[in-house]
C-alpha cells in the first residue's frame, strides 16, 4: 500500500514538472542507480567534511528540503547555527526503495541518521528521519531536488534498530 502511494505520488509530481524525457528503453537504469549511489556517498562525505559549501553543492540548484519538525531536529538546527549541519556531524543514509523514472528524474524512499557532538562533554546525539527525495539530473549530475522528511520510522521500523 505504502509503495503504491509513494509511486503514485512521485509520478504525479513528475507529471506536474513537465519536460520531455526519454522512454525507459532509452536510458540505462543500472548506470543511473550507480550514479545515485555515488551522489549519496558524496553527500555523506560533504556532511562529514564540515564544509557548508560542499553540502550545498551536493544538492540541485533551487532545491527545496523539508526537515522533520521534531524537537530533536530543531535542536540540531540550533546547534548548526545557520549551516546545514553542526560541526562534527555525520549522516548515514539507508535507501529502502530507489526508482528511476526517466533519464532526468528518480526518487528514493529511505531513512537516515545524523550524529553530531552535542554539548561541552562531547557526547553525541543521533537523530533519525524517514525521507522521500526526488532527484533531478542537471549538468550531468543526479542531485536532490525536493525532499520531505519525517521523524517517524519507516514501515517496518528503523533499519539496524531492531524495531
Amino acid at each position: 500500500m505504502m509503495r503504491t502511494f509513494l509511486a503514485a505520488s512521485a509520478i504525479a509530481l513528475l507529471s506536474a514538472c513537465g519536460g520531455e524525457t526519454a522512454p525507459a528503453s532509452e536510458f540505462d537504469k543500472a548506470a543511473i542507480l550507480h550514479a545515485l549511489d555515488d551522489e549519496r556517498a558524496g553527500f555523506e562525505a560533504a556532511v562529514a567534511s564540515g564544509d557548508p559549501e560542499a553540502v550545498m553543492a551536493a544538492v540541485a540548484p533551487g532545491a527545496a528540503m523539508v526537515q522533520p519538525g521534531s524537537d530533536a531536529w530543531r535542536a540540531m538546527q540550533a546547534a548548526a547555527g545557520g549551516a546545514p549541519f553542526p560541526p562534527g556531524a555525520r549522516i548515514k543514509i539507508t535507501p529502502i526503495e530507489t526508482e528511476v523514472i526517466s533519464d532526468e528524474w528518480a526518487y528514493e524512499f529511505g531513512s537516515s541518521v545524523v550524529t553530531y557532538p552535542a554539548g561541552a562533554d562531547g557526547d553525541e546525539t543521533a537523530i533519525r528521519d524517514t525521507y522521500l527525495i526526488l532527484f533531478r539530473k542537471a549538468d550531468g549530475r543526479w542531485r536532490p531536488y525536493r525532499e520531505v522528511a519525517s521523524a517517524s520510522p519507516p514501515p517496518g521500523g528503523w533499519p539496524d534498530a531492531g524495531e
